[in-house]
């Protein structure tokens, strides 16, 4: 086999630089994992997101494709390769069971869920598998696609939302010591892991206003498995594919990320009891809390998608005094068309490329295109290119040092020295961009102390917004949204003890 060894386009050098460290952090990890697991009885657990299945048959080549695939954080086409390695190496572990958090296929289509049901049938002979649904299993957006040339085609078949638990029912509902179907027909249910440790296995698709959240029925159900979990004295883990609170920031992942009304959502859940939620949905890694008004806290994992960059696989601990220690490990690599590939490379180019896929256009035509096929209004920004197309060609061959002149130039520097900014005056600012979009999905696996010149550097281009309209909070929090960025926030996202 060959090994990818030249550096990929679009790919900062820090993340090749740290890569070895990287793989000492992970290392250090198992050997604390390890010291926790001897120290009483514990189970291990295996939490993966957001696998997206893409069946190939839906097209993987033409136009039409390239723009769908460039303008997604995560893979389509190598979905199958990708799940095929990462179900490999959680085989292979000791791992007691393993958790898939929602968003199982790409957007519904029957032939990806025919294809990665299979995967999953090969994954249970080795190890137990659960999983829930969530939108994008049933096309909630009544949008399936497959492409064919310079065209899409809306004629692809889907699961139905009240087929899923059905077609699922070997990857927990069967397994289930209670279940719940919800008002789409699909299913919450309760596992029991053993006689102190149970899962709560929640579908959030819909509440009574039909946001992501649960029914009052269904709440009467979470508060029933809640009241007898704790009358047995077993400790109970929530898993639901929406965030209940908003990671990094609300400008990042707030809205439609988390359920409706998050706050009263994660107080009631805290104050039944729950003190553990893993979630997916927002394809970022990061570890966050909520305390409720009452004084209760729930802490949320955050686990980003398996198929985009950094292809998250989260192994927990439950430890004998009912806490949870975890640790991220990272797929290494991957078969395609017969050579390994270095996965994270390649997802940190794929990953990159949905932003600097713009920044090289240099027509309209593109422009648009590209703006149209990440959601954007192409048709709008284009009437805006003549002011657009030397931005973004300014983006994409400036220097760091470029950008902090100016801002010396317009007095909006403070915070940053001269010599600071020497330290990146050869540094593109292409390169920087990349490594803080990074950072924002691997939840600061490399973080930057606040008495960093780098981090100095960062915060004073975020900054700079706010200094000119000082009255919009929104641009605040931009800055608060930048520092959790650089450094991680208050919680390891890579290895903790919750």
């Amino acid at each position: 086999m060959q090994r990818i060894t030249k550096p990929l386009r679009h790919i900062p050098e820090r993340f090749i630089l740290y890569s070895g460290f990287y793989r000492v952090h992970i290392l250090l990890a198992r050997c604390v994992h390890f010291i926790y697991n001897s120290l009483g009885d514990s189970m291990k657990l295996t939490f993966i997101a957001d696998t997206h299945y893409y069946s190939k048959t839906l097209g993987t080549a033409g136009k039409a494709y390239a723009l769908r695939a460039g303008s997604d954080q995560k893979c389509l086409a190598e979905t199958a390769e990708i799940i095929d390695a990462a179900f490999e190496k959680i085989a292979g572990s000791d791992t007691d069971a393993v958790f898939i958090l929602g968003d199982v296929s790409n957007d519904g289509e029957m032939v990806s869920h025919l294809e990665f049901r299979e995967k999953l049938y090969a994954l249970k002979k080795k190890k137990p598998v659960y999983l829930i649904t969530a939108t994008h299993d049933w096309c909630c957006d009544e949008n399936p696609r497959r492409f064919a040339g310079d065209q899409t085609f809306h004629d692809v078949p889907v699961m139905k939302s009240s087929e899923l638990p059905e077609f699922y029912k070997d990857f927990g509902p069967a397994q289930a010591a209670d279940s719940f179907i919800t008002e789409i027909g699909t299913i919450c249910y309760t596992v029991n892991l053993s006689d102190k440790i149970r899962v709560l296995c929640l579908n959030d698709d819909k509440n009574e206003n039909d946001h992501a959240g649960f029914t009052p029925d269904c709440r009467k159900w979470i508060v029933a498995q809640l009241e007898k979990a704790k009358a047995d004295g077993a400790l109970m883990i929530g898993i639901e594919h929406h965030l209940l609170i908003p990671h990094i920031s609300p400008l990042i992942t707030g809205g439609s990320t988390c359920v409706e009304n998050r706050e009263e959502v994660a107080a009631f859940f805290a104050d039944n009891g729950l003190k553990y939620m893993f979630v997916g949905h927002s394809h970022i890694q990061d570890t966050d809390y909520f305390i409720s008004p009452a004084g209760n806290r729930i802490t949320e994992v955050n686990v980003g998608s398996l198929c985009g960059y950094p292809a998250p696989i989260v192994q927990v601990t439950v430890n004998a005094d009912q806490t949870l220690t975890y640790h991220v490990e990272h797929l290494e690599s991957f078969i395609l068309n017969g050579r390994e590939i270095d996965a994270q490379r390649f997802l940190a180019k794929h990953a990159c490329d949905l932003i600097f896929n713009l920044t090289e256009c240099r027509s309209r035509q593109d422009f648009e295109e590209r703006a149209t096929a990440l959601q954007l209004n192409g048709a709008e920004l284009g009437k805006y290119w003549f002011v657009l197309k030397p931005l973004i060609k300014k983006i994409d061959t400036a220097l760091v040092w470029d950008v902090y002149k100016l801002l010396r130039a317009l007095g909006l520097a403070k915070g940053v020295s001269k010599a600071d900014a020497m330290q990146f005056r050869y540094k593109s600012l292409r390169e920087m961009i990349g490594e803080v979009w990074l950072s924002i999905l691997d939840g600061a696996l490399h973080p930057h102390t606040r008495d960093s010149a780098y981090y100095r550097v960062v915060m004073c281009a975020m900054r700079a917004p706010s200094r000119i309209m000082k009255n919009s909070s929104g641009l605040r929090e931009l800055t608060i949204a930048a520092d959790n960025i650089l450094t991680g926030g208050e919680i390891d996202n890579q290895f903790a003890i919750i």
